[in-house]
């Protein structure tokens, strides 16, 4: 088993996934960001008029039926309008984290990213993601979380993801982090660092949270895998078994300390 068996066993099939912008109020220019930010998926986006729909709003379709329809300005302005700054910068902290239902359920979507400079938006649907999973993970403030850096470096070089986890680790959740490098940056926070220089922590990319057995909370996990560390092949699923699957496997790959 490998992280990348993961993402083929939860990436959903052949399932025709879609968007459409329904009664569109946004000037072309935006509307058409949303097209370029899937241009490279397997989501085609469209614009469509309906009598009897509301305006400006983007519906999430899977084989053709409705699965979650979202304001267009929470799209624009959770996505759109951004670039993953807001996230390192800690500009949006993971209180203010609300991903747009038509964006967290394309989970079983898979998706082949590049981030800056070969892709335009490129990661930033995988760094909304993680940051939903860790906003799910905080709102509950107990269960476990695994995080892949790649670099253990970026957890206190990135401002907004040092901050993060600051709030993270002061919480009752069960923080563990896996990365490469200089872990003594870290050796005061009350977490757990998995120091790994191997080929799939160098190299992966994963959030998972699992709530606590006794909870109503769903858990979820992304799981990205790259091989030049320019192009990302990912999916999540909100799903707590799912979830504990991925981190029982972290667990008894890289161990408990």
């Amino acid at each position: 088993m490998a992280l990348r068996d993961f993402i083929d066993e939860f990436a959903a099939g052949d399932h025709e996934t879609s968007l459409s912008i329904v009664n569109s109020e946004q000037p072309p220019m935006i509307a058409r960001m949303l097209d370029s930010l899937f241009e490279e998926q397997s989501v085609s986006v469209s614009e469509v008029v309906r009598v009897l729909s509301e305006s400006d709003v983007v519906q999430l379709r899977k084989d053709g039926s409705v699965v979650a329809e979202s304001e267009f300005g929470e799209v624009r302005d959770s996505i759109l309008a951004v670039n993953s700054d807001l996230y390192i910068t800690g500009t949006r902290p993971l209180e203010d984290v609300d991903t747009p239902a038509v964006v967290r359920d394309l989970e079983g979507t898979r998706f082949r990213v590049r981030g800056y400079p070969s892709g335009k938006k490129g990661k930033l649907l995988l760094i909304e993601i993680s940051r939903y999973i860790e906003s799910m993970a905080l709102r509950h403030g107990a269960g476990e979380l695994h995080t892949g850096f790649q670099r253990l470096s970026r957890i206190v070089d990135e401002h907004g993801t040092e901050r993060a986890y600051e709030k993270l680790a002061g919480t009752d959740l069960d923080v563990h982090v896996y990365g490469v490098g200089d872990a003594d940056s870290l050796a005061s926070w009350p977490l757990t660092v998995h120091d790994e220089d191997v080929p799939e922590i160098r190299r992966g990319w994963f959030v998972v949270f699992v709530p606590p057995s006794e909870s109503d909370t769903s858990g979820a996990a992304l799981v990205a895998v790259t091989d030049d560390d320019e192009e990302w092949d990912g999916v999540w699923t909100i799903d707590t078994e799912r979830a504990r699957r991925v981190s029982a496997y972290l667990t008894a790959e890289y161990g408990e300390t």
